[in-house]
């Protein structure tokens, strides 16, 4: 059966799309530049000077009429692309240091891949995950959806069918999007999702997109309404992706923060994520709202023996602090309201070492070591 793919073009592209990224789209092409033969930028409306940074670093730019749909850009990007593999990355995204002859070691690989997957990195000091970035350059691998816009389904129906494979690469992508005032992107989103929410009910990432916009923008109750929608979606399919889980540890969270603990809910989330440590954190949060202290010292124990590469496995970037600091300061207090001031002494010791200029963390120590000095232990 002939390939679908271009055997003869250059051996690695980029594919993006841009509106008004001059901040940080140089920092994104001087990235990848070293690794790619080709870059094609999709402009979709910029006012400052992305366009003539992009043209900087010899990218090919196509100019690209807004129409309120993500996929309809990068699908142009690609039809445009003449490169064998393709990098999708975002001009928000660079990627870390890697030298070309590693990139050509992966993708002549005679082992008949489709696709690859890379490490992400979604926030600044967060976990990576994997993540389906790069691609054989076929006109049968094309995005789909208005927002969240995907090609996953597109490239298990091609692995599936020919029998190609989706193998892992140490490509690292770091993103800071997420830095900073996000009331414009809140403002832009949410008609596409509510949109795309239409076509898609059954995703339940949209729905917790939704309900994050939602508590952004300080309306607690539509927030908690979209969780629930997410949530009775995972519910009704039975099976669960491990980006479900976020529904789940919003929802928690949520809870947790508003002083309305539901146990049942964190079990629930349990039972159906086991050992996730975002689920394991959260788990805690509405522990320590319900005051059950040891509940939440069994959970933090818990999380320290699962550990951060069970978080790559649940595909959900989390905050590195959950496996340090913030878990030190949250068992230090679990342990001091349990009596045990020895080890909350010990934890918020630990707490303050990951963060010597929190003043927090000194003072409850030091409230724990005099009492622990003259407690007979």
């Amino acid at each position: 059966m002939p390939r679908a793919d271009r055997p003869h073009g250059p051996l690695f592209g980029a594919a993006l799309i841009v509106k008004d990224e001059e901040d940080v789209l140089g920092r994104c092409l001087g990235s990848i530049r070293p690794v790619v033969d080709e870059i094609v930028v999709v402009d979709t409306g910029s006012t400052d000077a992305s366009i003539s940074i992009a043209e900087s670093f010899g990218a090919c730019v196509l100019r690209w009429e807004w129409g309120g749909d993500f996929s309809e850009a990068r699908n142009c990007a690609l039809d445009n692309l003449q490169s064998q593999w393709v990098l999708y990355i975002d001009a928000d995204e660079y990627l870390a240091p890697v030298s070309r002859a590693e990139v050509e070691r992966w993708l002549t690989d005679p082992t008949p891949h489709v696709a690859y997957r890379l490490w992400l990195r979604s926030r600044v000091g967060y976990t990576p995950y994997r993540e389906h970035r790069v691609w054989r350059n076929r006109p049968d691998i094309r995005f789909w959806g208005v927002i969240h816009e995907s090609h996953l389904a597109a490239i298990n129906a091609v692995a599936r069918d020919e029998g190609l494979l989706i193998g892992d690469i140490e490509l690292l992508l770091e993103h800071d999007g997420y830095e900073g005032d996000q009331g414009a992107k809140h403002d832009r989103n949410l008609p596409l999702l509510l949109a795309q929410v239409e076509l898609d009910p059954e995703r339940s990432y949209l729905w917790d997109h939704i309900g994050r916009i939602h508590s952004a923008l300080g309306r607690p109750s539509e927030a908690r309404s979209a969780w629930e929608q997410g949530r009775q979606v995972i519910l009704r399919h039975g099976d669960t992706a491990p980006a479900d889980a976020a529904i789940y540890i919003d929802l928690i969270n949520a809870n947790a923060i508003e002083g309305r603990p539901d146990a049942g809910l964190v079990e629930e989330a349990d039972t159906l994520f086991p050992d996730n440590v975002a689920v394991l954190w959260s788990g805690a949060l509405d522990a320590e709202a319900r005051c059950a202290f040891d509940q939440v010292v069994e959970r933090l124990d818990r999380l320290s023996v699962v550990g951060r590469d069970t978080a790559a496995r649940d595909g959900l970037g989390v905050d590195e602090r959950i496996f340090g600091e913030w878990l030190f300061h949250l068992r230090g207090v679990a342990l001091y309201k349990l009596g045990d001031r020895v080890g909350a002494a010990r934890d918020f010791a630990a707490a303050e070492a990951c963060d010597p200029a929190n003043v927090e963390y000194r003072v409850k120590r030091q409230l724990a070591w005099p009492r622990s000095e003259h407690s007979g232990h």
